[in-house]
This record gives C-alpha cells, sequence and structure tokens, in this order.
C-alpha cells in the first residue's frame, strides 16, 4: 500500500509525496513535456506513452527522478551542472527515440522528437522560475509553442502498413554510457 502512495501509476516513477519524503537537496530541477496537449489529442494513452519514454530515458541517465503530475517531473542532485547535463542528455535520448503506441482498430502511431523544458536551481521555487525561463527562450526561437506539435512527428500505420515499416525502420536505440561518457 505504501507503494502505491509513492509512485506514479503512469510513469512507475516515485511522485511528489516521495519526493517531498526524500528530504532537502542540493540542487533540485523541474521539467515538463512540450506539447504533450497536442500529443493528447491523440489519445491520453499516446500522451501516457510519451511520459513513460520521458521516465525511461530520466532513469537511463542515472538521474534520481519524480513524476510530480500531469507532465511535470522533478529530479533531485547534489551539483547544479550535473543535473542540467544529464537533462540535456535525456532531452537528446528522448528526442531520437520513437515511441510506438498500437491503439484500438489495430493502428500504431509512431512519435518522433518528444521533448521538454526544465529548469535547475537550488529549491523547488527557484527551478521552476527557470523552467519557465528556458520555455520561453525556447518559444521565442520557435522551438516550441503552445498546444502545438512543434518538432514532433506523429505518423499513423494502417495494420497493413505496420508490420512492414516496423521490420525496415527498427526503433532508435540511443547509447547511454556514450552520452554519458563525461561523467
Amino acid at each position: 500500500m505504501r507503494q502505491e502512495l509513492l509512485t506514479s501509476e503512469v510513469t512507475g516513477l516515485p511522485n511528489r509525496r516521495a519526493f517531498e519524503e526524500a528530504g532537502p537537496a542540493l540542487a533540485i530541477a523541474m521539467s515538463d513535456m512540450d506539447a504533450l496537449k497536442a500529443v493528447n489529442k491523440y489519445g491520453y494513452m499516446t500522451g501516457n506513452a510519451v511520459l513513460r519514454a520521458k521516465a525511461d530515458v530520466l532513469r537511463e541517465a542515472g538521474l534520481e527522478a519524480y513524476h510530480d503530475k500531469g507532465d511535470e517531473f522533478l529530479c533531485r542532485g547534489d551539483v547544479a551542472d550535473d543535473l542540467v547535463a544529464r537533462l540535456e542528455c535525456c532531452r537528446t535520448m528522448l528526442r531520437s527515440r520513437t515511441i510506438i503506441v498500437a491503439r484500438n482498430g489495430g493502428t500504431t502511431l509512431r512519435i518522433r522528437g518528444a521533448d521538454f523544458s526544465y529548469g535547475v536551481g537550488h529549491d523547488i521555487e527557484e527551478a521552476e522560475t527557470r523552467l519557465r525561463e528556458h520555455k520561453a527562450e525556447r518559444e521565442a526561437r520557435g522551438e516550441v509553442s503552445r498546444g502545438q506539435l512543434c518538432g514532433v512527428s506523429i505518423r499513423i500505420e494502417e495494420p497493413h502498413q505496420s508490420h512492414a515499416v516496423m521490420l525496415a525502420n527498427p526503433p532508435a536505440v540511443t547509447s547511454v554510457p556514450s552520452l554519458l561518457r563525461k561523467f
């Protein structure tokens, strides 16, 4: 029962309550997904698949990560620069990953280019402020636009196409050790 109380049902990561119970940290990161609202137009199971993919890259990068709520995630660490470097690594990994969602009726969605914005600070308030600044900078450059699939591609495949495409174009595999070599 305690495990369920401290774990996100969607991502399997510890949740906000677990984050709070873990006590203070020297550095905290807050991040949120880009374009999740636009992705959710394809169904919440599609949005949840993108959230799970983000959770996976956070784990693979060795981050102490928590799923706060909705599309927001928290990470804890000892050094702010290390969190920034690992989050940038996660962004690269996530953007290059193909997220496959099997839908009712036999269609398959292939999502590529998912990304997120983040902020790192000494406490959660500073991390949230820096997150807003990072997202605003990315919006000014045209990388992100509220409710739009900027940089994200979603391809719908009918049942007869899906098998042939998957054989010809397997999902990308990212080597975590090569991306984190400097750590």
